[in-house]
């Protein structure tokens, strides 16, 4: 250090004339304890919630889904090796839905299928689920007299095939729906369980049901004093969509 600037260094300030004003001294800016406890009390902002969902009403197109009937021969019987499994689909059929994630009481699926428009045994319909035969129109022809005549569903005198549901319920990633089947007249509660989707703009639900059609009042078809016969239980599968009405 040299001699000036440790003279300036150890040269103590020259105080103020009397009466002259005291320079600034530079403001920092600190909150007051009243600021810091406002600031800690307010929460953060929370992003707005959004407003459930309304109940909407959906028209199902049968020509953007489907529900089918697998029908299944007895392996047990002596002619097993004569009969043959069966897929009959539903055709001309409507439905409507009412539906909203939020509001699950407002629920209401109404599905109605004229028996008399069943198909059954189509060859892209029997490879589409599963089976390795065809029938011929003629075999077809003959399942389908004895599926709508009066010793099975009996069209002449029961014309419809309906389900209307009395409730539906959360069931993990999936919904339970429960409802009235009515076949052959006779109506009887079933509960399905359903992959369901509905965001206002489109619908869609599917799923799987296995009853049996002893159940509605009628026995499986069986020729030849029982040694041709099929299975008791079915299974119904839904597919359906649709959009608001």
């Amino acid at each position: 250090m040299t001699p000036s600037a440790a003279a300036t260094a150890l040269t103590p300030a020259t105080p103020a004339a009397p009466g002259a004003p005291t320079p600034a001294t530079p403001a920092t800016a600190q909150a007051t304890p009243t600021q810091i406890a406002t600031a800690q009390a307010t929460p953060a902002a929370t992003p707005a919630q959004a407003a459930p969902a309304a109940p909407v009403r959906y028209r199902l197109d049968p020509g953007a889904g489907a529900i089918y009937v697998q029908v299944y021969k007895d392996p047990d019987t002596l002619a097993a090796g004569l009969s043959h499994d069966h897929v009959i689909v539903a055709k001309g059929w409507t439905g409507t839905v009412v539906w909203s994630p939020d509001d699950l009481s407002a629920c209401s699926i109404d599905i109605r299928v004229p028996v008399n428009s069943l198909q059954n045994d189509a060859p892209e319909w029997r490879t589409r689920v599963g089976y390795d035969t065809t029938l011929s129109e003629s075999q077809r022809a003959e399942v389908r007299d004895h599926m709508i005549g009066s010793s099975q569903l009996d069209a002449a005198h029961y014309p419809e095939i309906s389900f209307r549901s009395t409730g539906c319920a959360q069931d993990g990633d999936r919904y339970t729906v429960t409802g009235a089947l009515s076949v052959h007249g006779k109506s009887q509660t079933v509960t399905i369980r359903m992959k369901i989707s509905g965001d206002g703009a489109r619908f869609s639900a599917s799923g799987t049901l296995k009853f049996k059609q002893s159940s509605f009042g009628f026995q499986p078809f069986s020729a030849m004093a029982g040694a041709l016969k099929n299975r008791d239980e079915v299974k119904l599968v839904i597919e359906v969509s649709g959009k608001p009405e």
